[in-house]
């Protein structure tokens, strides 16, 4: 699995960091990567909240882009 580093106007869908937290990489944008959920939507993680949301998914035995949905839904619910 391959993060885009260097994006323009890369954008965690969930967290909606775009500036890299690691130090030696502060002057770079975040690493992100677009997955296209059971739906189709597109939605851009960076490499934590993917860990996080694959690790949910494989605890939960739901299919990751199923999850995705889910998750987009919640957000959407709470205005977030």
């Amino acid at each position: 699995m391959t993060f885009e580093y260097n994006k323009k106007n890369a954008q965690c869908s969930w967290c909606k960091r775009t500036a890299n937290p690691h130090p030696d990489y502060i002057n770079e944008t975040i690493p992100t990567k677009i997955f296209t959920s059971f739906s189709g939507r597109q939605i851009e993680l960076c490499f934590s909240c993917f860990e996080v949301e694959k690790k949910r998914s494989y605890e939960q035995g739901i299919n990751f882009t199923k999850n995705l949905d889910l998750k987009f839904e919640t957000l959407k619910i709470l205005n977030l």
